[in-house]
């Protein structure tokens, strides 16, 4: 499935039927709210497929419930949304919260398939004997006949539930929203770890936003970033460029934040003290040489 429509044609329209979920939903859920949606580069920076990805059939709460069949309609619902959000992003000029809704709706459409968790084999010494009960089960999942079909459901399910929200992180720099851009961007990237354009993404909000823990965060991506973007990628000078400026800025603010917390303590403080004639300033740190500090009260 493309995440990358033509830019020179024209948006469709807006059909709100779209939005709706199927009326079997609606029977089996009733009005329940819908899913939150996870609260300028070219356009080919910023949209792409997902990966293919080796994920399998798995047990997932909530997602039992649903047959191959409605898993299939929801999923194809979900692509028409994403589709239409990207012709929104792609238009001259940018329908922004047009492509923002557009985005939303998709992952009101897609359920909830967190990715599997890695399994660590335990370390095996020596000969080690089968019980009954296991061999059991594992002759039990040899017979099992796989289900290829819902495998391959849940696989894209998963893989358009990524792009959308890499997408929807993509609306939201454009968009300045930076805290609404790092939320997206972590939803895509806990899909995919390896999902790099939302890493830049999000690095680029964390960047923007400037406090001491989002640069901090923002370190962290441009590291990812120059360790395994190719060395063709438009990106990697840019994440170069940031990891020579931001430790000192993050010194910087580092320094900035602590100063304006201890004015904040200073303020409470002298808003206490007060009342009995007193206030900070008349009480003094010294060091200690063998470490510590001892108080010393000093009367103006």
């Amino acid at each position: 499935m493309s995440d990358l429509p033509s830019p020179h044609g024209e948006p469709a329209p807006f059909d709100a039927r779209l939005f709706e979920p199927p009326p079997w939903v609606k029977e089996r859920f009733g009005n329940a709210p819908p899913k939150p949606a996870s609260s300028a580069d070219s356009a080919d920076d910023h949209f792409e497929d997902a990966s293919e990805g080796d994920l399998g059939l798995e047990e997932i709460e909530g997602m039992t419930q649903f047959s191959t069949d409605e898993l299939k309609k929801l999923l194809a619902r979900a692509v028409t949304l994403k589709e239409q959000g990207n012709k929104h992003f792609l238009a001259k000029p940018r329908q922004l919260s047009m492509a923002r809704d557009s985005y939303s709706a998709a992952l009101d459409h897609l359920p909830d398939m967190p990715p599997r968790p890695a399994q660590v084999a335990p370390e095996l010494s020596g000969i080690q004997e089968v019980t009954e009960e296991e061999a059991d089960a594992i002759n039990a999942e040899n017979a099992r006949e796989k289900d290829t079909v819902r495998e391959d459901v849940e696989r894209e399910i998963r893989e358009c539930t990524k792009a959308v929200y890499g997408n929807l992180g993509a609306v939201y720099v454009a968009q300045e929203e930076w805290k609404q851009a790092v939320d997206a961007c972590t939803s895509a990237i806990k899909m995919d770890p390896g999902y790099l354009k939302a890493v830049h993404r999000r690095a680029v909000a964390n960047d923007k936003i400037g406090s001491w823990s989002s640069l901090s965060s923002a370190l962290e991506d441009y590291n990812t970033l120059v360790t395994k973007l190719p060395p063709t990628s438009p990106q990697l000078r840019e994440a170069k460029r940031a990891l020579a400026t931001l430790p000192g800025r993050i010194a910087a603010q580092q320094e900035k934040e602590k100063d304006e917390m201890l004015g904040k303590l200073k303020d409470l403080g002298n808003s206490l003290l007060g009342k009995f004639g007193l206030n900070t300033d008349m009480f003094k740190f010294d060091e200690q040489p063998g470490g510590g500090y001892n108080l010393r009260f000093e009367q103006g």
